[in-house]
């Protein structure tokens, strides 16, 4: 007999007005795309711009789609988030939609910072001190995925030249199933950190491979370029307060951007190499 968790999934929409997982009970025989209709009925979502992901970050793509049920909760859990590919990338305050932002079970374990900190920024004499925190929780985050059997998607470290006081920080952004897409990333904050969240720019070679971007913000280092990957969702929805750090900011923003690109970059990325 079928264990009763393995009938019933749970799904909860990063942008929206439930604060809640909302519970599929579901054959775990039938495929998952069997229920995308009913999934975007309930979320109100087009079926063409439905991003699923785990909740360590991990994004089901089309072949884990067409598996059964029973076979993706034994790999990913029964906990589901949904992205809006829709929402990514759209000028949410031009479209005058109101869209709440719902927290994740991973900001249980990756707590937003005491109020005290919330204006200890860039030009405060405990600058440094925050700093180590900051390191802290992306440390604890990318910690949270490994424990929880995803491979990292993101690399992320301060640049050491103390010019730029901790307001550089360099990485990378990769899919975990293949590591060999990988793309240089830079985060940037600025001297009002962290009233202002942080920008992310990815090189630019990404343009070749993904879906929506906005191109208008350019950052050159070393002479390579860099687009900003991630619109302004996080201010549009609410979902940035002085409390955050960077940590926070991948959660909600730079996570959210790359698994509703993941797909569409995977797609174009072997379809040219």
């Amino acid at each position: 007999m079928t264990s009763p968790e393995l009938n019933t999934i749970y799904l909860v929409n990063k942008f929206g007005s439930e604060k809640r997982q909302i519970p599929f009970p579901v054959s775990p025989t039938l495929k998952l795309m069997d229920i995308i209709p009913e999934i975007s009925k309930k979320f109100g979502i087009s079926s063409q711009n439905i991003c699923i992901a785990n909740m360590g970050g991990q994004v089901l793509t089309s072949s884990d789609l067409l598996s059964p049920i029973k076979e993706l909760v034994e790999k990913f859990g029964n906990s589901f988030d949904i992205i809006d590919r829709g929402i990514v990338g759209a000028d949410i305050d031009a479209n005058k939609t109101k869209i709440n932002w719902q927290r994740s079970i991973i900001e249980e374990l990756i707590q937003e910072f005491p109020e005290k900190w919330a204006d200890i920024g860039p030009k405060h004499p405990a600058w440094k001190d925050r700093v180590k925190l900051e390191i802290n929780k992306v440390m604890k985050y990318i910690n949270f995925l490994k424990n929880t059997k995803n491979l990292p998607w993101f690399r992320l470290y301060p640049e050491k030249n103390p010019r730029y006081n901790y307001l550089l920080w360099n990485g990378h952004l990769l899919v975990p199933e293949h590591p060999e897409i990988k793309f240089d990333i830079v985060v940037l904050l600025t001297s009002e950190y962290p009233k202002v969240c942080p920008r992310c720019f990815a090189d630019s070679k990404i343009i070749d491979y993904c879906g929506k971007i906005f191109l208008k913000n350019i950052w050159e280092q070393k002479s390579k370029k860099y687009v900003m990957i991630c619109h302004e969702h996080l201010s549009n929805t609410h979902a940035w307060n002085e409390q955050l750090g960077i940590a926070h900011f991948f959660i909600r923003q730079v996570w959210v951007w790359w698994a509703a690109q993941q797909n569409i970059i995977i797609k174009e990325f072997y379809k040219k190499n």
